[in-house]
């Protein structure tokens, strides 16, 4: 199964993150989808955390130190999440995400299911 795809027709690119990803795992998805980003050209991201059991303090960490500042730069500005059911798995994506959804420069929203994640990427306009 791939990790990143594009959707052409939302102009967003696909991300999946599964289970309990080690480091290296986790970071090889996430550069995957911002490289993804800069040959598109897309600005928005659907990330499915849906099916994730933890994300590790030091992918946290790695998300919040370079690939966030990596993804402003390459002109990221909405992430949609759909957020895992299992307690802990969802805790850990909004810890993940809290610095950034404060600071405002991706803007960040959490969903349940595809079709209204995709509604909200699709209502923002696209940068030119």
């Amino acid at each position: 199964m791939r990790m990143n795809q594009v959707d052409i027709v939302s102009r967003v690119v696909l991300a999946t993150f599964e289970g309990f990803l080690k480091y290296h795992e986790f970071k090889q998805i996430a550069e995957d989808s911002l490289a993804l980003v800069l040959e598109t050209g897309y600005s928005k991201i659907l990330v499915d955390t849906s099916q994730i059991k933890v994300i590790q303090k030091e992918s946290q960490e790695w998300i919040n130190h370079e690939w966030f500042p990596k993804a402003i730069n390459a002109g990221v500005t909405h992430m949609a999440f759909l957020i895992p059911q299992d307690f802990f798995g969802k805790m850990s994506v909004e810890s993940t995400n809290k610095h950034m959804a404060r600071r405002g420069d991706i803007e960040i929203q959490y969903f349940t299911d595809v079709k209204s994640a995709t509604r909200w990427l699709r209502s923002k306009s696209q940068l030119a």
